[in-house]
């Protein structure tokens, strides 16, 4: 079995048309493996970038409920001071009202040595 030499320019021409599609793949390989890695990295530049959202967010609201926190405290020790201040108040009151009394009982027990009613 003898090939022509037409036969053997036509088997010649496949291989060579197969061994161009054979290297078209390999640049599509390249590419697609070029391609997955600059998705991967703008994947996780996204994820970093998202993150850096999140942190930020997260720190936003945590102020918030630490300011808020802040100044109900701050309220509630105004409103403790406030009652504080109010019941010192009634205190130096009923020592005022009360001293006049109590310096005539200690008038009373020093001079008659004994208290009275």
């Amino acid at each position: 079995m003898y090939l022509s030499l037409k036969q053997v320019a036509n088997v010649e021409s496949i291989i060579n048309a197969l061994s161009e599609l054979e290297d078209d793949l390999d640049n599509i390989n390249n590419k697609t493996d070029e391609m997955k890695r600059r998705l991967i990295n703008s994947s996780h530049e996204q994820i970093e970038h998202l993150k850096e959202n999140i942190i930020t967010l997260a720190n936003g609201e945590a102020k918030k409920i630490i300011d808020s926190a802040r100044q109900e405290a701050e309220k509630e020790s105004s409103t403790i001071l406030k009652d504080s201040d109010n019941e010192l108040a009634n205190i130096k009151k009923n020592i005022e009202s009360s001293y006049d009394k109590a310096v005539e009982v200690a008038v009373k027990v020093i001079l008659w040595g004994r208290l009275n009613s």
